[in-house]
């Protein structure tokens, strides 16, 4: 069959190389969707299970005291409603990354992040902090916010330390927990069982913006994270 005129063949490859690209872009996508539910069904609601229970009890009671007594403790759990929802908010997409930038970003979960968990979360920065492009910002945050995650919810870790570590030619984000640890097998799938889905995402995003992640663990000795991405400065890349 004639091609039309003007028409050009893609390059060999390229129809192959799209179509994995957008396999990365739909896995991370199902990754976070995964994500939202779990949290949403596990924080809001029991949160608002309790609620419901809370309301059918003042709902049944005869007495005004005891109406006046449930009052606090359905207004507290209202409270907590919110505020997990505003938090799932801010990790769905942090107000603050795009005007102020990762450090003061993740400086901010951080500190909430501690407070949810009742975790001691040390954070720190080294080197000249610069802006990045932000995709690469999203990535760092995304990562970062992940690892977290799964020290405070599956490593029973008591203490985490995020480091963002800016050098001349790469950014180094490390995040290390003093938890219970994997099996190296699992972090990095070449036992039996299936990488976890949190830790592909975080993979696929260090692909995507040229950087590297490496998942380092024992059995009793914690998790570190460790993310390097070259360092490209925001106005380099939007330089011609």
């Amino acid at each position: 069959m004639t091609r039309p005129h003007g028409t050009l063949e893609p390059p060999p490859g390229q129809d192959e190389a799209r179509k994995q690209l957008l396999r990365r872009m739909i896995l991370l996508q199902e990754t976070e969707r995964h994500q939202v539910a779990k949290e949403l069904h596990e924080e809001v609601g029991q949160i608002l299970t309790s609620l419901l229970v809370g309301y059918k009890v003042l709902d049944e009671s005869d007495s005004l005291e005891e109406v006046k007594e449930l009052l606090p403790a359905l207004k507290s759990q209202t409270a907590e409603a919110l505020e997990t929802l505003r938090l799932l908010s801010v990790g769905l997409w942090p107000p603050l990354l795009e005007d102020l930038g990762l450090p003061t970003t993740l400086r901010s979960y951080v500190r909430e992040f501690a407070v949810r968990y009742r975790l001691d979360v040390f954070f720190s920065t080294q080197g000249h902090e610069n802006r990045l492009d932000a995709m690469t910002e999203v990535a760092a945050f995304r990562i970062a916010q992940e690892a977290l995650i799964n020290a405070a919810r599956y490593a029973q870790a008591t203490q985490i330390a995020v480091t963002l570590d800016y050098r001349p030619d790469r950014l180094i984000l490390v995040v290390d927990d003093n938890g219970i640890g994997m099996d190296p097998e699992r972090v990095d799938g070449s036992g039996p069982t299936r990488l976890p889905v949190g830790l592909i995402g975080m993979h696929e995003r260090a692909d995507f913006v040229g950087g590297t992640l490496l998942i380092s663990s024992q059995p009793g000795h914690g998790v570190t994270v460790t993310l390097e991405i070259p360092h490209i400065p925001q106005e380099s890349s939007e330089s011609p």
